[in-house]
């Protein structure tokens, strides 16, 4: 049928977390105010719209911002200067997640495979296929 890399095989087949909801930035300033902090939404809000404009600034002038219990957030760039946001969680978060994390995943079942592995899933859900992988050999299922 087709040829696939073996990293692309990966992407698809290893485990990730699966998403539930968005949850967008004055959701939780919502979950803030009514948690008693003597601030009305719209106090909240404009607050956390500054916060957010003076976090981009000084992401502008390439400042490393430490960001509390939240983590650390940064600007380094690709070889063709792309820029792109680094962030980094706290290790509390990191901790705490660890510990008490309520979500789920998906592909379980491909748990420690090895890129043989992942190749050998693949072509057991995709039969006609060929994996081609890093050091260019292929795999094919055996007939």
């Amino acid at each position: 049928m087709s040829e696939v890399n073996i990293l692309t095989v990966i992407n698809k087949l290893r485990p990730k977390v699966e998403r539930k909801k968005i949850v967008k930035l004055n959701n939780l300033v919502d979950e803030v105010v009514e948690q008693q902090t003597g601030l009305n939404k719209r106090d909240a809000r404009e607050f956390s719209s500054k916060l957010i404009e003076a976090l981009v600034n000084h992401l502008k002038e390439a400042d490393y911002v430490k960001f509390g219990e939240v983590g650390s957030l940064s600007v380094s760039c690709d070889k063709d200067k792309k820029l792109r946001v680094n962030y980094r969680a706290s290790k509390s978060i990191n901790e705490t997640l660890a510990q008490d994390f309520k979500g789920t995943f998906v592909n379980n079942e491909n748990v420690g495979l090895d890129e043989e592995g992942y190749a050998r899933r693949w072509l057991e859900l995709n039969p006609g296929d060929t994996v081609v992988m890093r050091d260019k050999t292929t795999r094919t299922k055996a007939a």
